[in-house]
């Protein structure tokens, strides 16, 4: 497979490009690209201006598969980044964890890089502005032998019977620190973490290449025989495997609650609630506690 690129300056959304692709019949197989969204969006609707600094690019996908098979298709684009950044940045690979359902994230390095950085009088790994690594633990719950910090963001969309995936990586941290996008994870960028040699457009670039090129050579084999062939490397890299988390609808109600154990084939995230009773959830918000 080979995606056909379309790229842009300025965008409202990639994902509005794609979806306006789809109602005008293109097939499968279109990435479109932007090096600034205007009115960017990501699951659940959640909307931010996106600045210069982050890859955004979102793919027109149409898989002949069965619809169970679907709700999986986050957990194979968010593998694809995981290896994608990881050809760019090789040291990488073992600190970065898929987070179900849709979410790439970095955890800090045995030798905490900020506390290095401050020893050394130095910032981030590029030699400027702050390491994110000394900030808040992913979801705002304290748990320093284990912090997470958000480097990548996915949406899936059906619309119009096709798919539009959104992918969002951050690439290089914005020169106006007010464009950084509020909320409760705090965010890791590919420039603090060793990836700054050339120009920022060109690293945005690199990235969105290495990962057409991973998500080529996914995609087919997932539409072919689903999960099961990624499921290992998935438990591998999953990053809320022996957590103890609760999940909530948007209005803060919890569905259920306990260890995750593992996530399902079919996708769903499975806990063990403190009765050894196993859950199976498919949808809400995991929130570490």
């Amino acid at each position: 497979m080979q995606f056909r690129v379309q790229s842009f300056e300025t965008v409202t959304s990639t994902n509005d490009l794609i979806k306006r692709a789809i109602e005008e019949g293109e097939p499968e197989g279109l990435a479109v690209r932007g090096l600034r969204q205007t009115a960017g969006y990501g699951r659940q609707g959640r909307a931010w201006e996106s600045p210069i600094g982050g890859m955004y690019q979102s793919f027109l996908l149409r898989p002949e598969v069965p619809p169970a098979q679907l709700p999986t298709l986050s957990l194979l684009v968010g593998l694809a980044v995981r290896r994608a950044v990881a050809v760019l940045v090789p040291e990488l690979e073992d600190r970065m964890q898929v987070k179900w359902p849709n979410d790439i994230v970095v955890a800090e390095a045995p030798a905490s890089l900020d506390e290095a950085a401050s020893a050394a009088g130095e910032g981030s790994a590029c030699g400027e502005g702050p390491s994110p690594l000394c900030d808040a633990a992913l979801g705002g719950d304290s748990q320093p032998s284990r912090p997470f910090h958000k480097l990548c963001g996915i949406s899936t969309e059906m619309h119009a019977r096709a798919l539009c995936v959104g992918v969002g990586v951050n690439v290089a941290r914005p020169a106006d620190a007010a464009s950084v996008p509020a909320g409760k994870n705090v965010p890791a960028y590919l420039d603090e973490l060793g990836f700054c040699e050339g120009a920022v457009e060109d690293r945005i670039n690199a990235v969105a290449d290495a990962l057409c090129d991973q998500l080529a050579i996914a995609y087919p084999l997932w539409c072919e025989q689903g999960f099961e062939p990624f499921q290992a490397e998935f438990d591998g890299c999953s990053a809320l495997s022996g957590r103890f988390v609760r999940m909530e609808d948007l209005s803060g109600n919890v569905l259920a609650a306990g260890m995750v154990t593992r996530v399902a084939p079919d996708g769903r995230l499975v806990l063990r609630t403190p009765e050894g009773v196993e859950v199976f959830a498919s949808s809400g918000e995991a929130h570490i506690r």
